[in-house]
C-alpha cells in the first residue's frame, strides 16, 4: 500500500514515521528542495525533527504527480492558510486516484472565508471534477511525542457516506489510537479554537501568573468553544473530547506548544507579535485563528471574551496586563449563563 503525505514539516515527518510501520510506501511531497534532499539522502529532516531517522520505506519528492500516483490515501499536513493553494494544485495535477480519501491534519479556519479545512478541500476537489471523500484527523498530537512513539489518540471525522471505520483501522498503530466522530464541524472548530486559548495561557505565563490563572482561562475558554460550536451546528459533547478539551489542555500547558510559547513571548514584550512570527520556522495557528474566531463570534452573535482579549493584544496593541484586568472586571454572572 502506498500513501502520500503533502508537507515536509515536523507534523508531516512524524506522521510519515508512524504510517511507515503499517504502509509499504510512504511518499512525502514538499516544496523545499533542501528538506526533500535530506529526507532522501540521510533519512532525516534537520530543520524540523533532526534527531529522528525515517524508516527506509519513507521517501520525498518535489514532483506532486509522482507523489499522488498510485496512492491509496492522501494526507494534507500543511499550515491551514496554505491548504487551499495546495489542494488547488492537487486537484489540477494528473495523478490523484479516483475515490481515495483525502484527509486533513491542519488545525484552523481559512481567515478570508471562515471555512473549515474540510470545506476548503471539498470545494477545490469539486471544482476540478473530483469526488474523493474528505476527512480530518485531529487531536492532541505534538509531533515530537508522536516521533518518540509516545501514546497518542486522535479523532477521524469525515463524509458521512464513507466507511471511515476501515480507515480508522488502517491508520491506528500500537502507540497511535484513532477514534471516529461524525460531528465533523465540532471536531474542526474545536481543534482550531483551542489554539487561541493556548495563546491566552502563554500570555498569562509570560506575565508570571500561576496555575489558578491557567485553570480559569482553560475552563472559560472551553465555555466559549462550546457556545460557538453549538451556535454553528456542532455538538457540545464534541468540545469535551480529544479534539476539544484534550487538544486544548495539551496545547496550552506544553513546552512543545508553539502557540503557548508564542503567547509567552508576546507577554514578555521583547518584540512585536508579527516580528516573533517572522523569526519562527513553525506556523503559529493561534495567531490566525484569533482573527477567524472573533469574526465567527460576531457573525453568530456569540460573545467570546477571551478570544477578544487575545485579538486586542495581538492586533490592537493592547497591553497584556490591561487585557487581563479588563477580563477580570467584567460584570459578574452565573457560571451557567449560556450566553456569557
Amino acid at each position: 500500500m502506498k500513501t502520500c503525505i503533502l508537507g515536509t514539516g515536523s507534523w508531516g515527518s512524524a506522521y510519515a514515521r508512524h504510517l511507515a510501520h503499517k504502509w509499504d510506501d510512504v511518499v512525502m511531497w514538499g516544496v523545499d528542495d533542501t528538506a526533500v534532499a535530506h529526507i532522501n539522502s540521510t533519512g532525516t529532516n534537520p530543520d524540523y525533527l533532526p534527531d529522528f531517522r525515517m524508516p527506509p520505506n519513507v521517501g520525498a519528492t518535489l514532483d506532486l504527480k509522482v507523489a499522488l500516483q498510485g496512492s491509496e490515501a492522501v494526507f494534507v499536513v500543511v499550515p491551514s492558510q496554505a491548504v487551499r493553494g495546495v489542494m488547488a494544485k492537487v486537484a489540477s495535477t494528473p495523478g490523484l486516484p479516483k475515490g481515495v480519501p483525502v484527509v486533513n491534519l491542519a488545525k484552523g479556519l481559512e481567515i478570508d472565508t471562515l471555512k473549515r479545512m474540510s470545506e476548503v478541500m471539498a470545494e477545490e476537489l469539486k471544482q476540478n471534477g473530483h469526488e474523493n471523500p474528505v476527512a480530518v484527523l485531529l487531536g492532541p498530537s505534538h509531533a515530537e511525542e508522536v516521533a518518540l512513539e509516545m501514546p497518542t489518540a486522535l479523532v477521524l471525522a469525515g463524509d458521512p457516506a464513507f466507511d471511515w471505520e476501515e480507515w480508522q483501522r488502517l491508520i491506528t498503530g500500537p502507540y497511535f489510537r484513532v477514534y471516529t466522530n461524525d460531528d465533523v464541524l465540532g471536531v474542526e472548530i474545536s481543534s482550531g479554537f483551542k489554539n487561541v486559548i493556548a495563546v491566552a495561557v502563554g500570555i498569562c505565563d509570560g506575565l508570571g501568573m500561576g496555575d489558578n490563572t491557567r485553570g480559569t482561562v482553560l475552563t472559560r475558554g472551553m465555555a466559549e468553544l462550546a457556545r460557538i460550536t453549538v451556535a454553528m451546528g456542532g455538538r457540545q459533547e464534541t468540545c469535551f473530547g480529544l479534539a476539544g478539551i484534550g487538544d486544548m489542555i495539551t496545547t496550552a500547558i506544553s513546552r512543545h506548544s508553539r502557540n503557548r510559547n508564542f503567547g509567552e513571548a508576546v507577554a514578555l514584550g521583547r518584540e512585536d507579535p508579527s516580528k516573533i512570527l517572522e523569526g519562527s520556522k513553525q506556523v503559529v495557528e493561534g495567531f490566525y485563528m484569533a482573527q477567524a474566531a472573533l469574526k465567527l463570534g460576531e457573525k453568530f452573535g456569540i460573545e467570546l471574551p477571551i478570544v477578544k482579549a487575545v485579538h486586542e493584544v495581538l492586533f490592537e496593541e493592547k497591553p497584556p496586563h490591561k487585557a487581563i484586568r479588563d477580563l477580570m472586571a467584567r460584570v459578574p454572572r452565573s457560571e451557567a449563563d449560556a450566553e456569557r
